[in-house]
Formats: structure tokens, sequence, C-alpha cells
């Protein structure tokens, strides 16, 4: 791991942190009930829905989770290209990670 790599996860770790200690004192409401979708977060982050995907299934982005026909994916060769993976967000997560606080989909259009 390169210096500049370390510093970048350095800061990543620090903001998650200082997150969940605001979380502690004071946190955001959020939207329930529209699902997120791993466009919207995409759109949000300037990355692309298959890095979330990747994220997600990988646990380096842990804001939901995927499935698999009711079962849990945590590995890229558990899919498979006839079946559909289904992606959790979670807005509480979404936000200690991100600091994105979902608002519905006024956060992505607005």
């Amino acid at each position: 791991m390169t210096e500049i790599e370390k510093k970048e996860m350095t800061q990543e770790i620090s903001d998650v942190l200082a997150r969940k200690l605001l979380n502690a004192t004071q946190e955001p409401e959020f939207a329930y009930g529209e699902k997120i979708r791993t466009t919207d977060v995409a759109k949000l982050l300037g990355k692309t829905a298959g890095w979330v995907q990747a994220g997600i299934i990988n646990g380096w982005l842990p804001i939901g989770v995927a499935t698999l026909e009711g079962k849990l994916v945590t590995n890229q060769n558990q899919i498979r290209s006839n079946k559909r993976v289904d992606y959790t967000i979670f807005p509480q997560k979404l936000w200690e990670v991100t600091g994105i606080i979902w608002k519905g989909r006024d956060t992505v259009n607005g």
C-alpha cells in the first residue's frame, strides 16, 4: 500500500468515525419509504452503479446487502449471469459511511 493510499484510507476511517460520533448525539431524519437504488448512490458519489454494487458485495462500501434468490451475496463468484442480484441499501448506513442523508428521490434529483 502506497503512502497516498494509506492517507486516503486514514481519511475515510476518520470521516466514518466522525459521522458515528455525530450519530451518537444527533441523527438526521431519513426517508424510509423509497427504495434506494445503486444508480442513485452512484450518481450521488460520482461513480458507476457497478462500482457501488461491487462495494456492497465485497464489503468495502458497507451501506447495504446484496442477495441472490434470498441468500446473502458476499463474493462476486456467487453471481450467475442469468440471475438477478437484489440490493438493499439502508438510509442510515448510507449516511454513516458517506454522509449522504437520504430524503427520497429528491436527494438525487434536487
